[in-house]
């Protein structure tokens, strides 16, 4: 639902970002070749057509990533995530092009201080921008009045839902029948939103007072209270049909991010972590007594599909560890010789955590949602993980459980590259400086 301060952001941004990219590309390459016009007229015809394919690659990697888009409500971290999507959109197009219009001639000195200086000004000034007119809105500005017509719980909901948020830009004027349209007035109103079923007459007449009146019209189904903010609003030729659950992972394009994701990260950590380390625990739980280092189980992986995971070997044949062993597996390393799973495919470095088949069958008798999780792969780490639900402590406990499949749920629903990389950022700063925060107290 668009409002005024969603226009501004628009018009702010658009031209905001103008101005940008002509004053920091004028500064730049005035501080890196002074006057390039006389001092090498060649380069500067090359710099010249650099300037032209970044203003244009830029506003149309924005609008494919809605860089310049502001909805009601929305969050700082979401601005951030279109900046940089667009960002990488654009430095795609740009490399291609760049190395095409041969390359040699631009200075890697002015390319990383220029787009360095563009890309972080362009973020942080959004931040700012957001923050402002969220705020503005919260002191009644640019707000969109409207009218209620019929009742049920979500209509409340909503009325409930404006009054304590004025930061989302809407403003109640007030409920009534349809029949009593006619016998008030609400010249202030914008927009009349009906909480009647469509296929009544009082749908129809509620639509013709609308019209009338030049309201924008808008239709609100009942979904019961509980379902605000839940239900998502999907189109089959025209169909409305509703999902209870995001599930960006179903997009082929963010598999791929994340697949490129998992493979760039892994690789780096099997040559620089498990090409030394594998070979020296395995060393140390032979000399400790633990028998051979490996061994390998059955987990529930991506659509409750079996695979094999690796594991260094932390309980011995009678069911005991020795300090060595506990002391790795309070850490997680245990689980390192998974990055190979990871290599492969069957896990990602960043989801919900594999269970054995018999432990997923009790969990899921206790828990609900539970299978929620296998519409990701399971990861090495994941946000249940960082926030120290982890182990069979977590799973003994049904209200440590619960937080845990909500936490896996969450990373599911709002699943980002930015967030894996703050997830796997806070893995390795815990388990290195922090590993008692790994467990929860």
């Amino acid at each position: 639902m668009q409002n005024q301060s969603s226009q501004i952001f628009r018009l702010g941004t658009l031209v905001i970002d103008g101005v940008l990219i002509v004053t920091l590309f004028a500064a730049v390459s005035y501080w890196r070749f002074a006057d390039l016009r006389i001092s090498n007229p060649e380069y500067y015809n090359y710099y010249l057509q650099l300037f032209v394919l970044t203003f244009v690659s830029w506003y149309a990697s924005g609008r494919w990533a809605k860089t310049f888009t502001y909805s009601s409500g929305l969050e700082q971290r979401n601005v951030l995530a279109n900046v940089l999507r667009g960002a990488i959109a654009q430095f795609a197009i740009l490399s291609i092009i760049v190395v095409g219009l041969k390359g040699y001639y631009y200075s890697r000195l002015f390319l990383g201080t220029y787009f360095g200086l563009l890309y972080g000004t362009a973020i942080m000034y959004r931040l700012i921008f957001v923050q402002f007119l969220r705020h503005q809105m919260a002191k009644g500005r640019w707000q969109r009045t409207f009218i209620l017509v019929g009742m049920h719980g979500t209509a409340q909901a909503l009325i409930e839902l404006v009054s304590i948020r004025p930061d989302l830009g809407l403003q109640h004027q007030g409920t009534l029948e349809v029949t009593a349209l006619d016998k008030q007035d609400f010249p202030e109103s914008q927009e009349l939103i009906c909480a009647l079923a469509p296929s009544t007459k009082a749908y129809e007449l509620a639509q013709d007072y609308a019209l009338k009146q030049g309201m924008r019209f808008r239709y609100l189904p009942d979904m019961g209270p509980n379902y605000v903010g839940q239900l998502f609003l999907e189109s089959l030729e025209g169909f409305p049909l509703f999902s209870e659950r995001r599930d960006p992972l179903s997009n082929w394009l963010n598999k791929i991010a994340k697949r490129l994701f998992d493979v760039f990260f892994t690789v780096i950590g099997i040559a620089l972590v498990l090409s030394w380390m594998l070979p020296l625990f395995a060393v140390i739980l032979v000399l400790s007594g633990a028998g051979f280092p490996f061994f390998t189980q059955r987990r529930e992986g991506l659509e409750g599909r079996k695979f094999t995971v690796l594991k260094f070997r932390t309980i011995n044949s009678k069911g005991t560890s020795n300090a060595i062993q506990r002391w790795m597996r309070k850490l997680g390393i245990d689980e390192l010789p998974q990055l190979f799973n990871v290599l492969v495919g069957q896990m990602s470095l960043i989801g919900p955590r594999p269970h054995t088949e018999g432990d997923g069958f009790n969990y899921a008798a206790k828990i609900r949602q539970y299978k929620i999780r296998h519409w990701a792969k399971p990861g090495l780490t994941g946000l249940a993980q960082t926030r120290g639900l982890r182990g069979g402590e977590a799973a003994a406990d049904k209200g440590l459980l619960e937080a845990r499949i909500r936490a896996d749920i969450y990373y599911i629903e709002n699943w980002s590259v930015l967030l894996d990389i703050r997830l796997l950022l806070e893995t390795v700063i815990r388990t290195v400086f922090l590993p008692s925060s790994l467990h929860k107290k």
